[in-house]
């Protein structure tokens, strides 16, 4: 479900359809890898506003699920980003780090935190014209940006990153947006692993 979504990944990448799919695909990858969060015990909802935050307010959650037996919550932030990902790398580290704060020093209680991103291993960096400048590599961001250890020292497992990563088949041969949005083909999918 995951692959076929990245395929169409270029396209409309502000509209709500591909944030949905996003989210299904999410879900689904983490229920087909890990079976005990199937619906049977745990109840799931997208895009939820769960009050209480450590701020006093309400924290829009990509995808939530309630476990059925204890009430705990398991939070899904997810993010797809396709380009101009190394400009951003830092800002979203401490978007993680910072969310898993506002998120454990509210009044809910949560069972676990994921911070799902899912990444071309060669990202394109578009101009303004749509030509490509140049690629990121972006498993070479992730491996010096990341904030796994961060999340384990002060969250004892609860909160985690998880990163997907895949390779865009062709990519060296790509000139423009267009070549990404009139689809792409995906290969070497890393799968979701949860580790604590």
């Amino acid at each position: 479900m995951l692959r076929d979504f990245l395929k169409d990944t270029y396209k409309n990448v502000r509209g709500s359809a591909r944030t949905d799919a996003l989210h299904d695909a999410i879900l689904h990858e983490l229920k087909t890898e890990y079976p005990k969060y199937n619906d049977d015990d745990y109840e799931w909802v997208f895009e939820h506003n769960l009050p209480c935050d450590a701020y006093g307010g309400k924290f829009k959650i990509d995808i939530l699920g309630k476990n059925k037996t204890t009430g705990k919550w398991v939070a899904i932030l997810c993010k797809c980003n396709n380009s101009n990902i190394g400009k951003n790398i830092y800002n979203m580290a401490n978007t993680t780090l910072g969310e898993s704060v506002r998120l454990l020093d509210g009044e809910n209680e949560f069972e676990k935190v994921l911070f799902v991103s899912v990444f071309p291993r060669m990202a394109p960096l578009f101009k303004t014209d749509g030509t490509i400048r140049g690629w990121d590599n972006i498993t070479n961001y992730k491996n010096r940006i990341n904030t796994t250890d961060s999340l384990t020292k002060y969250f004892d497992g609860v909160v985690e990153e998880v990163n997907l990563f895949y390779d865009i088949v062709d990519w060296e041969n790509k000139k423009d947006k267009a070549d990404f949005t009139n689809g792409i083909e995906v290969a070497n999918l890393t799968k979701i692993e949860v580790k604590y």
